[in-house]
C-alpha cells in the first residue's frame, strides 16, 4: 500500500512540475505513431506483388492505394501530425 502511495505521489509532483514538457512528449511520440503506422501500411500495400493479379483484383489494388492516401491524409489531420 505504501509502495503504491508514493508511487502515484511521484506521478503528481512529476505532473506538477513538468506538465508542459509531458504534454509536448506525449504530442511527439502520437505523431511519430501516426507517421510510423500510416507509412508501414502504405509500404505494404505499395509491395505487393501485382503481377500475378487479374484486371478486376488490379482495380481494386488501385482502390486501396488511393484509398489508403485519403485515409492517411485524415489521420494526419485528426492526430494533428500536419
Amino acid at each position: 500500500m505504501i509502495r503504491e502511495d508514493w508511487r502515484h505521489f511521484k506521478a503528481q509532483l512529476a505532473e506538477r512540475f513538468f506538465k508542459y514538457e509531458l504534454d509536448e512528449v506525449f504530442r511527439e511520440g502520437t505523431d511519430h505513431g501516426v507517421t510510423f503506422a500510416t507509412r508501414k501500411m502504405s509500404f505494404a500495400v505499395r509491395n505487393m506483388d501485382t503481377s500475378e493479379l487479374t484486371k478486376t483484383q488490379k482495380i481494386g489494388y488501385q482502390r486501396s492505394i488511393e484509398t489508403i492516401e485519403q485515409a492517411k491524409k485524415m489521420i494526419e489531420i485528426e492526430a494533428g501530425v500536419i
